[in-house]
């Protein structure tokens, strides 16, 4: 979000920000306004449940007034699928041409404002993925939770799918496939597979931080939720469609009018917990303090998960091979399942052992040839008398 703290923009004039991830540019001269979506697609409040935030947007929005166009400029990793479906939704509905323009990246639900661009434009070296929506579970879960939480997620996966359908004119099968993999393509790609329009004479500036973080055209974008990330769109010179390591390029440094002499590696490198904690104190305290109130609040999830029963599978979850209570949970369905099993199979071998699947049925008082009552003498067979 491009907004400084305290700003206004139209329609919001208060200046409140606390959930805005926007930001509108008015029109200026013969240049149209701007919807600018830099970031993650997030807020403190859900989308789904809140009415101030979708409010605030929607009153923003309409703040613009009637134009003949309005720019959608993305260049975001995606975040909430029901902030991202309400924005398409509205631009949709506007009676303005939206066009679209991808800076640098649309992955996950940025991808789905995308879609509601009458043209669609990506630069060459951008990035376009699509893949299944996730949920982020925290709390403890019964079985029947987990099940309800499954079915959420297809009918969410199957509202994106429409979505990217009614753009790329694609077989819905073929599509959720493609999310299903975790699809990646750079800007060209992405044009040949319909999913974007053309391709915008632009370049997309990327510095990789770390193995969790990026940043494109300045803007950083987690990728830690990601699993098939394709190393070539980073750093692959020899691959047109792909973004450059700026970090890494000497092409993107500025040319220096003299050489200067190269800096020394640094004498002083961490390299022990010790010199970690002298040196960061504060911070290796901070560390400690969270991982300790995860680590108890885990513990507590499957205490109270087990509730005084399935001692070994507890213990087993909290020391000996240490998972989440959601996985215990699993683990114990499954003893249950094998419980339920056995008690059936025990029933079966007692009733063998004990004969009574020999017995036959004999109409009440019916008796032997020997004058016996058939039905008193199964019963002392089966319970004899002890003396």
């Amino acid at each position: 979000m491009n907004q400084q703290p305290g700003s206004r923009t139209p329609g919001n004039p208060y200046g409140v920000t606390t959930n805005k991830f926007w930001n509108f540019i008015p029109a200026a001269g013969e240049k149209p306004p701007e919807l600018l979506l830099y970031g993650a697609i997030s807020s403190q409040q859900s989308w789904w449940e809140d009415r101030v935030t979708p409010q605030q947007f929607n009153a923003e929005l309409a703040a613009i007034g009637e134009v003949p166009e309005i720019i959608v400029r993305i260049n975001s990793g995606g975040g909430d699928v029901f902030a991202a479906n309400a924005i398409f939704t509205r631009l949709k509905d506007c009676s303005a041409k939206i066009t679209v323009k991808i800076d640098g990246w649309a992955a996950s639900a940025a991808t789905i404002i995308a879609m509601a661009g009458d043209s669609i434009k990506i630069a060459r070296n951008g990035v376009f993925m699509i893949h299944d929506p996730a949920m982020t579970v925290y709390d403890t879960f019964k079985a029947e939770d987990f099940l309800k939480m499954a079915d959420e997620l297809k009918v969410i996966k199957q509202s994106i799918v429409n979505t990217y359908a009614m753009k790329t004119c694609r077989k819905p099968e073929d599509i959720e496939q493609l999310m299903s993999e975790e699809t990646w393509w750079t800007g060209e790609t992405a044009v040949e597979n319909g999913f974007c329009d053309e391709l915008m004479f632009e370049e997309s500036s990327t510095v990789v931080e770390n193995a969790s973080k990026i940043v494109v055209n300045s803007v950083p974008i987690d990728v830690s939720m990601f699993k098939t990330l394709p190393k070539q769109l980073l750093n692959s010179p020899h691959n047109p469609g792909s973004l450059i390591n700026s970090a890494t390029n000497p092409i993107n440094k500025p040319q220096k009018e003299k050489e200067e002499p190269e800096m020394a590696e640094p004498t002083n490198t961490i390299t022990t917990v010790d010199a970690l904690k002298a040196a960061y104190p504060d911070l290796v305290a901070t560390i400690q303090n969270e991982a300790a109130a995860t680590e108890r609040a885990r513990i507590k999830g499957i205490e109270d998960l087990a509730n005084g029963n399935y001692a070994a599978i507890a213990k087993d979850a909290k020391f000996d091979n240490p998972i989440s209570a959601q996985e215990m949970a699993v683990k114990i369905i499954a003893e249950q399942n094998k419980a339920g099993g056995s008690y059936i199979a025990d029933r079966a071998a007692d009733a063998d052992t004990s004969g009574a699947n020999g017995v036959t049925g004999a109409a009440a008082g019916a008796a032997g040839d020997d004058g016996k009552d058939v039905f008193n003498a199964a019963i002392d067979k089966l319970f004899p008398e002890t003396k």
